[in-house]
Formats: structure tokens, C-alpha cells, sequence
């Protein structure tokens, strides 16, 4: 099987990468608005972008190898600096800005997504305190009486209860 270049792994990288960030955008304005409906679609959509950059990176990571190169940005840096003379040419002169630009979508791409991930754990704890609420659980367990004595809630009824 013939190897990809690796400058054209590189170039698919970076536009399976700004998928990922639109996706992800996506995903924010779902959250935002709270139309869980359409979140179902896109963590499916956004799993077979992360599926697919893992492809690439593997892909990556095998032609560097099979070049003589480390592996990671080690590799690609080292494969950057072998191949200077040959990125001077004006058809070339791209490839390490495509680099630069992969490098800076990754970092946008995880702090979005963690951005994305704090945005469905505050969701998730409003949904568990209404749940609470609406079976009888008291927010602050610790109640007291007209009198300052400490009150149980043991014997409160969920709500809806006859």
C-alpha cells in the first residue's frame, strides 16, 4: 500500500479539524438552547470526525516512520527541517503553515470541547437538583423548627404525592 504524503495528510488533518470545531459549535448552540433533540445526531456526527482524525494521526504517525522520522510533532518537525530546501519552492512553500495551522485548530478544538463538556456537567447537575426536587428531596438537608431544633425530613412527601 503506498503511503500518503505526509503533506497531504497534514492538509485532510486540518479540514477534518475545522469540521470538528463547526460541529462543536453546533453542539454549543444545541446545548445552549437546550434542544437535546438534535444532540443525539451531532455526538454521532462529531464521534466519526474524532474517528476519522485519529485515522489521520495514525496514518501520519506510520508515514513518518516509514520516512525515518519520530514519531508526534517531534517527527513532523524533524521531517519539516529535512525537507526545508524542498518547502522553499513556491508550490511548497504551504506545508509548514499547514503544520502551524493544524497545531493551532487542535488547541482550539480541545479547549471548545472542553468548554462544551463544562456546559453538559451544569447542565446535568440542574437536571439531578430538579429531579431532587421533584421527589421530596430538600436541597439543604439541614432543616430546623419554629423552636431552632433540628427537623427531619424523613417524613416529606415527593411532590405530586396524594
Amino acid at each position: 500500500m503506498a503511503l500518503i504524503p505526509i503533506h497531504a495528510l497534514l492538509e485532510q488533518t486540518v479540514a477534518e479539524l475545522q469540521r470538528f470545531l463547526a460541529m462543536i459549535a453546533t453542539e454549543r448552540q444545541a446545548l445552549v438552547s437546550g434542544d437535546i433533540n438534535q444532540l443525539s445526531g451531532i455526538v454521532e456526527e462529531k464521534s466519526a470526525l474524532a474517528t476519522r482524525l485519529a485515522s489521520l494521526e495514525a496514518q501520519r504517525e506510520n508515514a513518518l516512520h516509514e520516512a525515518g522520522f519520530a514519531t508526534g510533532s517531534e517527527g513532523v518537525d524533524g521531517w519539516l527541517a529535512a525537507n526545508a530546501t524542498t518547502f522553499a519552492l513556491p508550490a511548497t512553500t504551504a506545508i509548514p503553515m499547514v503544520w502551524q495551522q493544524l497545531i493551532t485548530l487542535a488547541a482550539e478544538a480541545k479547549r471548545e470541547n472542553e468548554i462544551n463538556g463544562k456546559l453538559i456537567g451544569a447542565r446535568m447537575q440542574q437536571n439531578q437538583q430538579a429531579l431532587g426536587l421533584l421527589l421530596g428531596e430538600s436541597a439543604d438537608t439541614t432543616t430546623y423548627d419554629a423552636g431552632g431544633q433540628q427537623k427531619s425530613t424523613a417524613g416529606r412527601r415527593p411532590l405530586g404525592s396524594a
